[in-house]
């Protein structure tokens, strides 16, 4: 076998990365990784391969998949579908500081900031619908009831059977900002996979909702896959570090990387105190303080087309001066 970290990394395209080695070298040790490259398998099918006792097969196996690794699937086990789903597990995974202390942390930022960031920049430009979108802050919204049930987020978590809660591996690795860490929810099958993994906790209906308010209120925004069911998870991102947000409003990208809300933030201007601090919460650098007829103080105006209808204005400002506003009709079927 030629040498299997290489291999491995070449199922993500990153077989030139040394970058990419190091961070599978901190992962797995040989014997993990020569199992791991030739996944999907059962252990029966990788016992015959390589000679080892199914036991001892197992035995790795399930160590790799507590890594974040590997998952479960119909032919016994797989590699993480593509390199985001590697990122996540892996790096929201607490019990890995005990294991390497910042060393998996740091070879993911590493590689994320010199190698994986400019190419997520430089697909997006590929891409023919944006792989994410926004939910707004249900506290944002001027009338909740204009909601459609794929946009409502509490909605969402009182249709969801199961959830469980993880670090965010972004700001885990970044550490470039103290927004909330803990905010990451896993949905169903998500949850289940997390629950059994034991990489995050399983929190109730109630707690779900008291994180989303958290993360609002952080100055985080909702975004789930760009789906009308929602999967199986809720990020809640920040422009600091997100492994998507922030390449994209970097280097570019981020209208045909994000899909916006129905709705747009407004400011009623006589209300407005001027204080600005909805232009430094902006995630998407849509506020900015104008000169409006009639009013002595400069005061918060957005610009609509950089407006993602996130609500993070809205739930931080102090004068309710800011709400979000239904301005796209619903999608016809």
């Amino acid at each position: 076998m030629s040498d299997p970290y290489t291999e491995f990394a070449g199922k993500y395209a990153y077989q030139e990365s040394e970058r990419f080695r190091k961070v599978l070298k901190v992962l797995m040790n040989e014997d993990e990784v020569r199992i791991a490259v030739m996944l999907p398998a059962t252990a029966e099918d990788l016992s015959a391969k390589t000679g080892k006792p199914v036991e001892k097969v197992n035995d790795i196996l399930a160590g790799v998949f507590k890594k974040g690794v590997i998952f479960e699937s119909s032919k016994g086990y797989r590699p993480a579908r593509d390199i985001f789903q590697l990122h996540d597990a892996t790096g929201s995974d607490m019990r890995s500081d005990q294991l390497w202390g910042r060393d998996l942390l740091d070879a993911w930022w590493d590689f994320s900031e010199n190698e994986l960031y400019k190419d997520v920049a430089k697909w997006v430009k590929d891409f023919i619908n944006p792989v994410s979108r926004v939910i707004p802050a249900r506290a944002a919204v001027s009338e909740p009831g204009k909601l459609l049930p794929d946009e409502d987020i509490e909605g969402i978590i009182d249709r969801t059977a199961r959830i469980a809660v993880v670090k965010c591996p972004c700001r885990r690795m970044a550490q470039k900002c103290d927004r909330p860490s803990e905010v990451c929810l896993q949905l169903n099958k998500g949850a289940e996979y997390t629950i059994k993994r034991g990489s995050g906790r399983e929190v109730s209906k109630d707690e779900a909702k008291q994180i989303l308010r958290t993360a609002s209120e952080g100055g985080l925004v909702h975004s789930v896959t760009n789906t009308p069911e929602i999967g199986h998870f809720i990020c809640n991102c920040c422009p600091d570090c997100c492994i998507f947000m922030m390449p994209w409003l970097t280097y570019g990208g981020v209208e045909k990387g994000i899909a916006r809300s129905r709705f747009e933030a407004r400011v009623d201007v006589e209300s407005c105190s001027g204080c600005q601090d909805c232009v430094e919460q902006c995630p998407f650098g849509a506020i900015e303080m104008i000169k409006v007829a009639g009013q002595k103080k400069m005061k918060a105006g957005v610009n609509p087309e950089k407006c993602f209808g996130c609500g993070v204005c809205a739930v931080q400002c102090t004068t309710d001066s800011i709400k979000l506003y239904e301005v796209r009709p619903v999608a016809a079927k």
